[in-house]
């Protein structure tokens, strides 16, 4: 299952610039029965690291975009830290509520923009006609901004490396298709867990980690990371999303039994 998990992350991350972090703090606590703050703290480094791998290639395709990484990395960056020390004196299991609530509306908003997507699909003829003699107004980059933000503290807090809410912002308030999205998600997502992780290191508040299960993850999920890049753009993006939101609906409610039995 550990395997399994792995894959399951890097493959999310590739096609879809998200859900690293949503998989790997549960499987790390189901499946391998790490306490909640040693699966938060492992989480941002094994989904940093993959994440890394992603971005790399990103970079090597020239998918990045150096202004949206400067601007969103920078204000996102201290939030993380902030959200770290946050979950640090958090009590025991409340993060994993935290975690639950935020998976729950993750799959919520996912499977609406398919839902969306549908409707804007069958009224595309419309909508074309109507972008001829009227323009939509620029995104506003203050609510970026503010996304920023609140993805650091997202990931600092529960290990949630945000791309549920990093690919959506990208792609409404700078302009930029789902694939650049996804590709600029994956950098972000390395900056808010890295920065997650240090500030919980450098404290020293003494979280087990475990470097063989940190290692192997990471590595299975690199891997597919990798594939997942590889084969997303021949893939429809609204099913993917339909069923990884179903994913995320049983994983929540899995890990709300859990805690409570």
């Amino acid at each position: 299952m550990l395997l399994l998990s792995a894959g399951l992350i890097g493959l999310s991350l590739g096609l879809l610039g998200a859900g690293g972090s949503i998989l790997t703090v549960p499987a790390l606590t189901l499946f391998l029965g790490l306490d909640e703050k040693s699966a938060i703290t492992s989480s941002m480094l094994i989904v940093g690291l993959i994440s890394a791998v992603g971005g790399i290639k990103a970079y090597r395709n020239r998918q990045l975009d150096l202004s949206i990484l400067v601007s969103f990395g920078i204000v996102s960056l201290p939030f993380a830290a902030l959200g770290a020390r946050i979950g640090i004196w958090l009590p025991q299991g409340s993060q994993t509520l935290l975690l639950v609530a935020i998976m729950c509306i993750a799959a919520y908003k996912m499977f609406a923009s398919t839902v969306r997507s549908d409707s804007d699909t069958s009224s595309s003829s419309y909508t074309n006609s109507m972008t001829t003699s009227v323009s939509a107004p620029p995104p506003s980059k203050r609510a970026l901004l503010t996304a920023a933000a609140s993805v650091g503290l997202i990931t600092g807090v529960v290990g949630v490396g945000g791309g549920f809410l990093i690919v959506p912002a990208l792609i409404f308030f700078t302009g930029i298709g789902m694939q650049k999205a996804v590709a600029n998600s994956l950098v972000l997502i390395v900056i808010n867990a890295f920065t997650a992780f240090t500030t919980i290191a450098v404290g020293g508040h003494g979280v087990e980690l475990d470097a063989i299960i940190i290692i192997t993850m990471a590595s299975i999920g690199a891997i597919c990371v990798l594939a997942g890049q590889s084969i997303s753009s021949r893939l429809d993006q609204r099913t993917l999303k339909r069923g990884f939101s179903t994913l995320i609906v049983l994983v929540a409610i899995w890990l709300l039994i859990n805690l409570l039995y």
